[in-house]
């Protein structure tokens, strides 16, 4: 034998060679041996083709039901033995008589499968044409790349053979397995030696046998993997396997799980039967509403037979008097958490003589969409005695009515509590005001009838509150869209701002359901609670105009770029760098605006607060904002995010009240030194002030609304939040200043701020021209973006640094590492303030001092902000570098740290 024989799938036998099939019940082929093609059965695909089909018969026809009765005649004409048929030929004429073949049928190892077998009748020893190319190719390739091993061991001439597929299901490829019976014994259990090819359980007749068998080989990496084995074995007159061939497939997975169910059963079978610690039951409602129940069960409720028990009506006499009231479904259902498929809980079983047994009851259920029981399975588990008694106490204590007055009464808000059944058993003095009811109408009412929610604006009635609580997972969101339905027809709706909560017992039972609701006019914010919401609502409004700028500045960026890739034209490019750094402004100030700083103050120059404040508040707009501060005007000590939000919200209120076009817009922003004496502006001492102006010639304020413009919540906007102007009152009396208003309708609006001037100048920091700062020393670069790291690497090389790169603070640390143990530590660090999956600049910073007290980093970071700066500075790095930098920036910092 060859060694591609060896290695290699069997060429087609010869005409002499047994043709195997596996059939379904109906008789159509699922599989066919290779050995087909030597019979001309392959001439058109077979699988899914009737057996019979195959054969001449005296009448042929594809009518099914002719087909279904030469099947039936088939199959019991083989019942005594081999059946001689006409084998038909589809290249042969219609009147060809056909090979003369003896058919053999046994049943297949499912049961209502078959086995097919079909032998060339002795008298027919012609040739017969072999499979086509196309065929012997597609058999090739599902017998080297399938999931499902073949073998073919012919004991009689000594040739083994095992396809790639079934070499690869024990982890080998196909030259390194030898074809030989020793590589099948070599790799068997030593516990499944019976599953050797050549043994048989029983003795059968002589002829072909069909086989099924699941034993364990040994898989290339040591350990045992199941595999299931069906085929065929050819018995001689002897009683011996003279051929066995089959196919083998891995069960490994499948075995796994069965041993899991197995151990499962074995531990269910421990604890809940055999008198063991639980007892456990299931009831299936789609039928009967019968079921199951343990021994255990029984046992512990004092039955010698669990038989009666698995009887729903049976069953409910050893639960709780009330479940025989409501129906067991029912009394399932209402168990535990609304929502919630599982529960357990303290309850006292009835036992067969009377007594009461303490246990705890859990269960899981399963539910349709209409929230209708389709099954429960659950268990029962004593409990100690003194822990039942506890559960009793704590199932019989309700909160009392004095404790509830105390302790709700106070209270702004309404409070509204129900029962399990949503039954009102609570109303503080706020819900009864509210709700224009008394405690007394109401309690004991069903809370849908009373909390009655309608749609503020369509009218049209709402949630049911405790409905949706009891539903919900976690406590309802804030709602602000709905009113109270009016009590009586001469009476409005009344506007709320409501949120409930189902509330449950330690063991997970629903009590009842919580309302917290009031009435929004009566709502106020602290002051810090005012400028952080009037801060979210001013980054919104600004949103469009600062994206109209952003777009303006890449024009000029992207187009001086191109012009320099393109043309070669370089001119341009000191705009696009201009037109970067404004951008770079841009954001800088967005993010002062965002943040709100860390309440720090500062002295700012009068007039940089205002320019930064129309840098973003007029973004987009079509309206002219100007700047008027004298030379000499004093600079004021301030929080320099909080006073951004003061001019900002000005002029943003100023440009949204501009009549539409033609008017043109104009809004003028002033600041002049002014002294002030004792009561001449409410609330301020005598003293030096800085007196900022707003006009607008917008279509100012009504009358009727300028006493209320600084109430919260108070506004004339269609989807306003009243905040900006009450936001703008508590910042600069925080400030130690005051605000007035002085508005005509048609003509305009202004605003006059006083604000103490600061009792030290503003600190300048003097500016030179940046220039590059050359230098040496080894540098450690860390940013996960590979296109900063290699820009900036350009950069560094450019001032004569060595370096290296790392992507996270993960290789940071290991190269640092590397080059301080040999005693060349690198002389400046520079880091990324947060990576994507890995370390950012502070945590790998901590590490790096830990290995090198002395080590010197600086921080990269997109956030351009001075507070954020000096946390980073206070953690220890020696500099801070903002992003995005030009090489005369990374130059100046690092030439600063390095000295």
């Amino acid at each position: 034998m060859t060694a591609d024989d060896t290695n290699s799938p069997p060429r087609p036998a010869d005409a002499s060679a047994p043709a195997l099939f596996a059939l379904d019940a109906a008789g159509r082929i699922t599989w066919a041996s290779r050995s087909a093609a030597a019979l001309g059965a392959t001439a058109a695909p077979l699988i899914g083709e009737p057996f019979v089909a195959l054969f001449v018969f005296d009448v042929v026809s594809r009518d099914p039901d002719l087909l279904e009765a030469q099947w039936d005649a088939v199959r019991a004409a083989t019942a005594t033995g081999p059946l001689r048929l006409s084998l038909r030929s589809a290249a042969a004429p219609d009147d060809d008589p056909g090979l003369a073949v003896d058919v053999q049928l046994e049943p297949g190892p499912n049961g209502d499968d078959w086995l097919a077998t079909i032998l060339p009748a002795p008298a027919a020893d012609a040739a017969r044409p072999a499979a086509t190319d196309t065929e012997s190719e597609a058999f090739r390739w599902l017998v080297e790349q399938g999931g499902v091993g073949f073998f073919d061991l012919n004991f009689a001439t000594g040739r083994i053979y095992y396809s790639p597929a079934w070499k690869k299901l024990l982890g080998y490829v196909a030259s390194e397995l030898p074809d030989t019976y020793e590589s099948w014994l070599g790799h068997l259990h030593p516990d499944d030696t019976g599953a050797a090819p050549d043994r048989l359980t029983r003795k059968p007749t002589a002829g072909p046998h069909a086989f099924s068998v699941e034993f364990r080989l040994r898989h290339r990496r040591g350990e045992y993997v199941w595999v299931q084995c069906t085929g065929l074995q050819q018995i001689d007159a002897a009683g011996a396997v003279t051929r066995a061939i089959g196919l083998c497939s891995d069960i490994t997975e499948r075995k796994e799980l069965e041993e899991a169910s197995v151990a499962n059963d074995e531990r269910f079978r421990t604890l809940a039967e055999d008198e063991g610690p639980l007892g456990a039951f299931e009831f299936d409602f789609t039928g009967a509403g019968t079921g199951w129940v343990s021994s255990s069960f029984a046992a512990l409720t004092g039955f010698d037979d669990p038989a009666p028990l698995a009887s729903s009506a049976n069953f409910l006499q050893v639960l709780p008097p009330e479940a025989a009231e409501l129906g067991l479904a029912t009394w399932l259902l209402a168990r535990g958490r609304a929502g919630q498929p599982h529960f357990a809980e303290p309850i006292r079983v009835r036992r067969r003589d009377g007594s009461a047994l303490p246990v705890l009851f859990g269960a899981v259920r399963q539910v349709n969409r209409r929230r209708e029981l389709l099954r429960v399975t659950g268990f029962i588990c004593p409990l100690p005695a003194d822990c039942a008694l506890a559960t009793e106490a704590t199932a019989t204590t309700a909160l009392p009515a004095e404790l509830a007055r105390e302790a709700f009464g106070a209270l702004a808000e309404g409070v509204l509590l129900t029962d399990a059944k949503g039954r009102i058993v609570f109303l503080n003095a706020t819900a009864s005001r509210l709700l224009r009811l008394s405690a007394e109408q109401v309690r004991d009412h069903p809370a849908s009838d009373v909390f009655r929610l309608v749609d503020r604006e369509s009218g049209r009635p709402g949630d049911d509150a405790c409905e949706a609580a009891l539903s919900a997972e976690a406590p309802l969101n804030l709602r602000a869209d709905q009113a109270l339905a009016a009590v009586a027809p001469d009476e409005a709706p009344v506007p709320i701002v409501w949120t409930a909560r189902a509330v449950a017992s330690a063991t997970g039972q629903t009590l009842g359901v919580v309302i917290v609701f009031r009435d929004p006019d009566e709502m106020s914010l602290t002051p810090e609670e005012l400028i952080k919401a009037n801060r979210f609502e001013a980054l919104g409004l600004l949103a469009g105009g600062i994206a109209h700028d952003f777009n303006n500045l890449l024009t000029t960026i992207l187009g001086g770029v191109s012009l320099a890739k393109d043309s070669r034209d370089l001119s341009k490019l000191e705009d696009s760098e201009k037109a970067s750094l404004a951008a770079k402004a841009l954001t800088r100030q967005l993010l002062t605006v965002a943040k709100g700083g860390l309440g720090a103050e500062s002295v700012v120059p009068s007039a940089e607060i205002l320019h930064d404040a129309v840098r973003i508040a007029a973004s987009g707009s079509d309206a002219v904002v100007t700047v008027e501060v004298p030379e000499g005007t004093d600079p004021v000590l301030m929080d320099r995010s909080q006073m951004l939000q003061v001019f900002q919200n000005l002029v943003v209120n100023a440009i949204q009240a501009m009549p539409p076009p033609p008017h043109r817009g104009r809004v003028q922003l002033s600041a002049v030194n002014v002294t002030l004496a004792d009561d001449q502006i409410a609330g301020l001492p005598a003293g030096d002030y800085v007196q900022f102006e707003s006009r607008d010639n917008a279509a100012g304020i009504k009358p009727e609304h300028l006493e209320k413009i600084f109430d919260p919540f108070f506004t004339t906007k269609k989807h306003g939040t009243g905040l900006g102007l009450a936001t703008v009152l508590s910042i600069v009396r925080k400030h130690g200043g005051q605000i007035g208003v002085d508005s005509t309708v048609g003509v305009g609006t202004v605003f006059t701020i006083f604000l103490p001037k600061a009792d030290r100048p503003a600190e300048v920091q003097a500016r030179r021209a940046p220039s590059l700062r050359f230098g040496t020393g080894r540098v450690l670069f860390m940013d996960d973006d590979p296109k900063i790291s290699a820009l900036t690497a350009g950069m560094l090389q450019s001032l004569d640094y060595k370096f290296d790169l790392a992507k996270n603070g993960e290789e940071a640390v290991t190269l640092y590492k590397r080059y301080l143990n040999i005693g060349r530590p690198y002389d400046l660090v520079i880091m990324d303030v947060t990576v994507i999956g890995g370390m950012g600049a502070a945590e790998t910073f901590t590490i790096l001092r830990e290995l090198d007290p002395d080590v010197r980093a600086i921080v990269a970071s997109g956030y351009d902000n001075d507070d954020i700066a000096r946390q980073f500075m206070d953690q220890g790095f020696s500099g801070y570098l903002a992003k995005p930098y030009r090489v005369t920036d990374l130059g100046k910092v690092m030439k600063t740290v390095l000295g």
